[in-house]
């Protein structure tokens, strides 16, 4: 039986409770480079790249929510400083 999304979000729980985004990463590349892709278990094959799409999609989340966030405390130290300099 593949693994379902709900399986497969505690999976990679599990493993960023243990390891950083980036090295969870490599380790799931690892395993779709050496199991996934020699397999010939299709639920194997297919839990490890569901958990693996899923991981990406979760950093890639992060990193454009990290922009959004970066790019509104730009805003807001810009128009901090044009307060300062209106008061003057």
């Amino acid at each position: 039986m593949v693994t379902n999304k709900a399986d497969a979000i505690h999976f990679f729980k599990i493993i960023l409770d243990w390891c950083s985004p980036q090295v969870a990463r490599m380790m799931l590349d690892d395993m779709d480079f050496y199991i996934a892709e020699t397999t010939d278990n299709d639920s194997v094959k297919k839990s490890i790249k569901l958990i693996k799409q899923l991981l990406y999609q979760m950093t890639i989340e992060n990193d454009s929510i990290d922009e959004e966030e970066n790019h509104y405390n730009d805003l807001v130290d810009i128009m901090s400083k044009q307060k300062k300099d209106v008061s003057k």
